[in-house]
């Protein structure tokens, strides 16, 4: 038996961004017709992240205890958040993002929690973080215009509030997507810089995409690992080990908490 096609089944014309929801059997993701896939969720088992980059965001773990507060930036469908609300209820987190119709369409296609726990915030994170009062363990950056981050999330004084807004043991996970290596090292220089060489990149083969973890403090766990990661793969559903491995590859010694 054959798998069945996509089927659109929502699509919208916002200003200069069309927004589609698409459905395959128990998968459904949104994109804004740019050939990336900004969110995605598996209708039958919202404790899984179907999406390597998601999951790839949330590698900061490894070297942190659990967070017990969370701030996304860039909330898409709020895959994240429905993830963290089945596998960790006790984590309370708030999404953030600057189309009200993204944050409804959250709400109506993607399950995003409605529980306490959960907050959507219809804000400029540019705003957010100069009236924000809250701590944060982990703040996920997850924001592209046109396939490309964009220049003022690495500026400094964005940076600085980002930073200002985590716990003494936070960390920020930046999706960082550039055009080459000179862009790449001209963002990552502005986080090393903000965040005291306390950082660690990791790449997706086969993406653009590379994923900077940035920490407030030293971190907490760092050798061995072995034992620990494979208690948060059990615990997280997460390829914790990959991703582990890959770090090394792409931080050699003395290139950041390395």
């Amino acid at each position: 038996m054959t798998e069945s096609s996509p089927k659109l089944i929502f699509d919208q014309q916002e200003m200069n961004e069309r927004i589609r929801i698409w459905q395959q059997g128990e998968r459904r993701w949104l994109d804004f017709d740019d050939g990336l896939i900004q969110s995605e969720i598996n209708l039958d088992k919202p404790e899984l992240l179907p999406q390597v980059l998601n999951r790839a965001m949330l590698a900061g773990i490894l070297f942190e205890a659990l967070p017990k507060r969370i701030l996304l930036v860039g909330t898409g469908g709020g895959a994240t958040a429905r993830y963290f609300s089945h596998r960790f209820p006790h984590i309370k987190g708030d999404a953030v993002d600057i189309s009200e119709s993204v944050l409804s369409l959250a709400r109506r296609y993607f399950e995003f929690p409605e529980n306490e726990q959960w907050q959507i915030i219809h804000d400029d994170i540019k705003h957010y973080v100069e009236v924000c009062t809250e701590r944060y363990d982990l703040i996920i950056i997850d924001i592209a215009v046109e396939q490309k981050t964009p220049e003022w999330v690495f500026e400094q004084q964005f940076l600085n509030q980002c930073k200002a807004l985590l716990t003494e043991h936070g960390h920020v996970s930046f999706n960082l997507l550039v055009e080459g290596a000179n862009e790449f090292m001209h963002y990552l220089s502005a986080v090393r810089r903000t965040f005291k060489q306390r950082t660690v990149c990791l790449s997706l083969p086969n993406y653009r995409n590379t994923v900077v973890l940035a920490f407030n403090s030293a971190p907490s766990f760092m050798s061995p690992l072995n034992e620990r990661i494979v208690s948060l793969e059990y615990g997280w559903g997460i390829e914790f080990t990959e991703f582990y491995q890959q770090m090394l590859i792409d931080n050699p010694a003395n290139s950041g908490v390395f």
